[in-house]
């Protein structure tokens, strides 16, 4: 995990998050904001390439959709999926290479990145690391208030990422008084 303290929210305004689901064939993202010890979404969604298209002009496309959700929603941070090891090594090296595209997105925008494990996230909105996507997904629109986040599950997981940097950054602040 890298980036400034918790206790620097934007100007006063509540703390915001820009979940990444990152994947080469689709890229999941959730922005959510801390409000009175819940969470608010404020926008999510997906963008899906084509697997036609040359690898980089795909990356650069993730890179181009998160530098545009930073200039437009100005989140305070950026949360991400950690890599984990596939028994797919293709699959293994897209995922890296799409979440370092966003991840290069925000350091290039001055946004401070956190990663978190899949387990992590789980463990954070459902309460046991080996929850089904399914789960994931009830509990993230239970979190957030809303009969369900749109989409498909990439951007369920993208607000669950959001939402375990949100309960982290509260457990730091609390920690801190």
């Amino acid at each position: 995990m890298v980036g400034r303290p918790a206790s620097s929210p934007r100007g006063g305004l509540p703390r915001r998050v820009l979940g990444i689901d990152p994947g080469l064939g689709v890229t999941g993202y959730c922005v959510a904001d801390d409000r009175a010890g819940g969470a608010t979404l404020v926008h999510s969604g997906h963008l899906r390439t084509k697997a036609s298209q040359p690898r980089a002009e795909r990356l650069h496309r993730i890179f181009d959709l998160v530098s545009a959700l930073i200039a437009e929603y100005s989140p305070h941070e950026l949360a991400v999926e950690q890599q984990f090891v596939a028994e797919n090594v293709r699959s293994a090296m897209a995922i890296g290479e799409a979440r370092a595209a966003a991840m290069v997105a925000a350091a290039a925008s001055g946004v401070p990145v956190y990663e978190f494990t899949p387990a992590a996230i789980k463990e954070s909105v459902v309460g046991w690391g080996g929850a089904p996507k399914e789960q994931v997904a009830q509990m993230v629109a239970v979190h957030l208030g809303v009969a369900e986040v749109p989409g498909p599950l990439d951007v369920t997981d993208a607000a669950a990422i959001a939402l375990t940097r949100l309960a982290e950054a509260r457990m730091e602040e609390a920690m801190a008084r």
